[in-house]
């Protein structure tokens, strides 16, 4: 999989690949700036008497590059003042990086069951404070909006599927923990991806919410199978158990543990039936597709904003699915044109059935199960209560 369609990176004018920091770079100024933010070059003056002040090779200088075009340690962090509907103070905080995203998470809070009452409660999921994160990423808009000359494009730097396969790290274990991450990262991330999207930023708030209360999680499902795709092929000797689950995490599915005490009475075997439609197990094969047809940056993004607006535009109807056909249409034709313009690829219409077949299938098995989240639901399989249920429709919690 290449990409050569990126703007340049900002610091050194390479070949940009990907949001870092804030900032499009390229993976070794990023990686610089990882290692240099707190390190002594922050507080050292400019090495040599004969530098410009812009050298790439100078550590002082380059980390000042850096800075002034806008890298941050903090991410997407802005500290603006809170909406009015917050009770709290709070800071807009995107995590990337594995290392912060292993972390406590941030904004979804468990009022959890306690062991001396009689009666059993379900845990409450109180997930207002990840909601308003979301309303400040569309309130402000891009942290740091993308020239394009379309569409499809400005999407596609916005967010690099490349960079899920680098800095993997392994889980030997999931416990609530790693699951609220993962929430937590995908309905942040789609929320900060879909203000790259002209059309929907002149949407209403509040459909602009229901857009993102729908696909988070969809769009969080085909991000994982592309991320190991993308994984295999950057390690042959990959294993073909070994799964990316969210935020740069993998775990080899045959001897990974699970604690899933804090969803369900039941021990995890019992509930293997309805996790695996919550983890896309029978989705796995379409990681081989994936990996055979080799997708460029610009088609992968049009398979997850095409299977993203076209499950809004199945799950509400109305006018609801005439704002995602305005999306889709403006989308099919940004494709046309990179296949025969930038590809010069005058016949790509298998090549495009290919695509939008992964997509029906991702939807198909959505809908299939449905009929297990029924069952979950008259049988009290997990006792979870969402303060917010519409947004975890068709995952199979509620």
């Amino acid at each position: 999989m290449t990409n050569s369609e990126g703007p340049p990176c900002e610091i050194c004018g390479q070949d940009g690949q990907g949001n870092h920091f804030g900032v499009i770079s390229c993976r070794a100024c990023a990686a610089f700036f990882r290692r240099a933010a707190d390190s002594k070059w922050s507080t050292m003056e400019c090495l040599s008497k004969h530098c410009d002040g812009k050298s790439y090779h100078c550590k002082p200088c380059r980390l000042k590059k850096c800075r002034e075009v806008g890298m941050s340690t903090s991410n997407f962090q802005h500290d603006r003042d809170a909406l009015q509907l917050a009770t709290v103070s709070r800071k807009r905080k995107l995590p990337q990086t594995v290392e912060i995203c292993l972390g406590t998470p941030h904004f979804v809070l468990f009022c959890p069951i306690d062991p001396s009452t009689v009666k059993q409660v379900n845990t409450y999921v109180d997930m207002s404070l990840l909601i308003s994160q979301a309303i400040d990423i569309f309130k402000f808009g891009a942290l740091k909006p993308l020239v394009a000359k379309n569409g499809l494009l400005k999407l596609s730097y916005a967010y690099n599927f490349r960079n899920r396969a680098d800095g993997v790290k392994k889980l030997t274990k999931v416990t609530q923990k790693e699951v609220t991450s993962f929430w937590e990262y995908h309905f942040l991330t789609t929320a900060k991806w879909l203000t790259h999207f002209d059309k929907f930023e002149r949407l209403d708030p509040d459909l602009k919410m229901e857009i993102l209360f729908a696909v988070w999680h969809i769009w969080g499902r085909l991000d994982k199978l592309v991320a190991t795709a993308l994984y295999r092929n950057n390690n042959k000797d990959a294993k073909s158990s070994e799964r990316l689950f969210g935020n740069g995490m993998m775990m080899d599915t045959e001897n990974v543990k699970t604690d899933s005490r804090w969803m369900s009475r039941l021990p995890t075997e019992q509930l293997r039936y309805f996790l695996d439609g919550i983890r896309g197990w029978d989705l796995h094969h379409l990681i081989d597709e994936i990996q055979s047809l080799d997708l460029t940056e610009t088609e992968l993004t049009f398979m997850l904003a095409h299977l993203c607006f076209q499950y809004v535009a199945s799950r509400y109807g109305g006018k609801m699915s005439e704002i995602m056909e305005q999306f889709l249409g403006e989308l099919s034709n940004d494709l046309h044109e990179y296949y025969t313009k930038d590809r010069m690829m005058i016949r790509y219409s298998g090549r495009l059935m290919k695509l939008l077949r992964i997509n029906k299938e991702i939807l198909e098995n959505i809908r299939l199960y449905r009929g297990r989240a029924e069952v979950a639901k008259v049988f009290d399989v997990f006792h979870l209560d969402f303060s917010h249920p519409e947004m975890f429709r068709d995952t199979g919690f509620v």
